[in-house]
């Protein structure tokens, strides 16, 4: 039965009913219509992928990718490694187990290599240094593909593009119109976090943030002062993503406005050092004061309390990223891709109503 609908789904293809790129039925529709489980379709569809027939899009559908019988250009001889990329100027870089969302990448990516046969290659790069990207041409010739995460230069894509080495490009800062990309909205995320503290009632709701000469941070201050409309009097941070660093500036702030109500903490170890710092002060969590963190690390779960915090897919980016650069080793020449995961609320008991 599944030949019978993979046959069908290629004849609508090769007549042109569904052109390439053109979005195809739902599996509820065409289990409907070819009278069939849906659990059939999936595996039909699911194996016309594998084929390079299609591009599946989280949360949009599935998208034809090429007519039957097109024909790919010859690949080049497998090396057997897939490299991972941190782009992150020498001074702010730590040993990657420290950091949780990089971590969990990193996990995510070896899985999907070794899946494939292949070892991986990690290396930190600095865009901004001549002497590391040109040390990088040479990691280029090691790697069959490659995931590159936090990609701030233009020109350095530009690099990747001309290399011809298959690459994704993994929550970037800067994007290139030729190459895939894995992302999400993190000013989504924070601006979901914080209608969901002013949705409990809190209205003096600061923000513990990392070092604003970073994307990301100012992504997250910016979407706290959009959302909030609050004074920089209520923003705190910006000497690092550490726990340290996150008690420093909770201190910092219950000094300064001991009428806070409640804390966006721009990721978990800043959260944590946070709860720290209120213990400290006498502060209680979540009676005097509420904390929201963000990435949903295992530190989320086991703190005390249990942290209320924004959940982002990173193992699952990272192997969609994986996957998407294997098809592209595969299959050849692909139209780029974007993937935007969502960022969701994982409410737990460290915010709460604030009593009237």
């Amino acid at each position: 039965m599944q030949t019978q609908v993979e046959n069908f789904i290629l004849g609508k293809i090769e007549s042109n009913e569904w052109p390439v790129g053109s979005k195809i039925p739902s599996e509820r529709e065409l289990s409907i219509k070819l009278e069939v489980s849906r659990t059939t379709v999936r595996n039909a569809i699911q194996e016309l992928t594998t084929r390079s027939m299609f591009d599946r899009k989280i949360g949009q559908g599935t998208f034809v990718r090429q007519r039957p019988g097109a024909v790919q250009p010859a690949r080049p001889a497998a090396k057997g490694t897939f490299g991972y990329v941190i782009c992150k100027e020498r001074s702010l870089r730590k040993p990657i187990s420290s950091e949780a969302f990089y971590f969990d990448v990193f996990a995510g990516i070896e899985e999907e290599s070794v899946r494939s046969g292949r070892h991986m290659l990690f290396t930190y790069l600095d865009e901004g240094s001549a002497e590391e990207v040109a040390a990088f041409r040479s990691f280029l010739d090691k790697v069959d593909g490659l995931v590159v995460e936090e990609a701030r230069d233009p020109s350095f894509l530009d690099l990747l593009e001309r290399s011809g080495v298959p690459t994704a490009l993994l929550a970037p800062t800067a994007i290139h119109e030729r190459l895939d990309c894995v992302t999400m909205d993190i000013g989504s995320g924070v601006r979901k976090a914080l209608r969901f503290m002013r949705g409990l009632g809190h209205e003096r709701i600061g923000i513990v943030n990392g070092p604003l000469s970073i994307e990301s941070a100012r992504v997250r201050f910016a979407a706290w002062k959009d959302e909030t409309q609050a004074d920089e009097g209520l923003a705190c941070g910006g000497e690092g993503w550490s726990a340290e660093a996150g008690y420093a500036a909770m201190e910092d702030l219950v000094d300064r406005r001991p009428d806070i109500t409640a804390v966006f903490c721009a990721n978990d170890l800043l959260a944590v050092g946070a709860l720290s710092a209120l213990a400290k002060h006498g502060l209680r969590v979540p009676e005097d004061v509420g904390v929201v963190g963000f990435d949903d690390t295992e530190l989320a779960r086991h703190s005390s309390p249990p942290l209320t915090t924004m959940r982002i897919y990173s193992r699952d980016m990272a192997r969609s990223a994986v996957k998407r650069v294997l098809e592209r080793i595969e299959g050849g020449a692909l139209p780029p891709v974007r993937l935007e995961y969502p960022i969701d609320l994982i409410v737990r008991e460290s915010c709460k109503e604030v009593k009237r």
